[in-house]
């Protein structure tokens, strides 16, 4: 484009000059710096202004709830989850996520899936969640066989729209065998960490609940306003669709 390049205003501020296109615009320095880390790329062109504005917001509460995140639970640096403010994070990539994003996990070994399903059901397999000490069905059987294993790893699936799978892998080597001590502290962790969102899923179901609840309780005060002619049927439908979120 050479030094007299056309400058142009920026579609995703409205604010400082920009020459670096957008599908739908352009994007200045200032836009780019504030994408990170959910729109990391040099083909701009792929992204539309309002895919951008979407991912500075993500940015900003990600700052906010980075200020906040305190480990309770640590995973050999693969997963750190904050049980007080219901988040987690998945390896070093401070990329915070709520307990109610996760929407399902897979295990994987050599392409071929062990383990799967959605969020807190029993899965094809045996056993996809339990405690420390429960064993996952599909890992172990009677038959020992030794294998040489080169791929195992979690698959998670998300609701963010930016990181909508997210790969934990449990090998810390290209290839191993079935019956190493290696494959077994894979096992071991996968087994912990499938066990942790389990337990994030139930922890979310309560606190659903509770809110249901407790929407619950306050319906019926006005209900019983409104039975008193304390308040107006308007009023009551205006707080019923409030509670409700109609």
């Amino acid at each position: 484009m050479g030094l007299f390049s056309k400058r142009t205003t920026c579609t995703v501020c409205n604010c400082n000059e920009s020459k670096k296109s957008l599908a739908d615009g352009y994007i200045c320095k200032d836009c780019i710096s504030k994408c990170y880390p959910y729109i990391i790329t040099m083909s701009w062109k792929n992204y539309k202004t309002d895919e951008i504005r979407m991912a500075i917001s993500k940015s900003e509460k990600n700052k906010e709830l980075l200020e906040i995140f305190t480990p309770t639970k640590t995973f050999k640096k693969m997963l750190s989850v904050d049980a007080n403010h219901k988040l987690w994070m998945y390896g070093t990539s401070n990329i915070v996520f709520n307990f109610n994003d996760v929407v399902s996990y897979e295990l994987i070994q050599d392409g071929e899936s062990i383990t799967k399903g959605g969020v807190g059901r029993a899965v094809a397999g045996g056993i996809l969640f339990g405690g420390v000490g429960a064993v996952v069905g599909g890992l172990t059987g009677k038959k020992k066989v030794v294998t040489e294993i080169k791929e195992y790893a979690l698959n998670v699936v998300t609701k963010n729209e930016f990181f909508p799978k997210i790969l934990i892998n449990f090998l810390t080597v290209t290839s191993t065998k079935s019956n190493s001590i290696i494959f077994k502290t894979a096992q071991a962790n996968a087994q912990n960490i499938m066990a942790e969102f389990d337990l994030m899923n139930e922890s979310t179901n309560s606190s659903e609940k509770d809110i249901q609840l407790s929407s619950a309780d306050e319906l019926r005060k006005f209900k019983n306003l409104l039975d008193d002619g304390i308040i107006t049927q308007a009023e009551f439908d205006l707080k019923k669709k409030q509670l409700l979120e109609l």
